[in-house]
């Protein structure tokens, strides 16, 4: 027991190190255009539900 508990200490050590250093200003980015990533999630969504519409052998 004393060796899970070890562990869960060094794991949540790393993971505030790693957060700690994941906030600082030379690490920083723009990331994903929020209005651009919707469109093309949009496109995709509406193509698939042309080719499931369209294709259906059901009906």
């Amino acid at each position: 027991m004393l060796t899970s508990m070890s562990a869960l200490a060094t794991a949540t050590q790393a993971a505030h190190v790693f957060l700690a250093e994941g906030t600082t200003p030379e690490k920083t980015h723009d990331g994903i255009n929020p209005p651009l990533n919707g469109a093309i999630v949009l496109v995709v969504l509406l193509i698939l539900l042309f080719v499931t519409t369209r294709l259906n052998k059901d009906r």
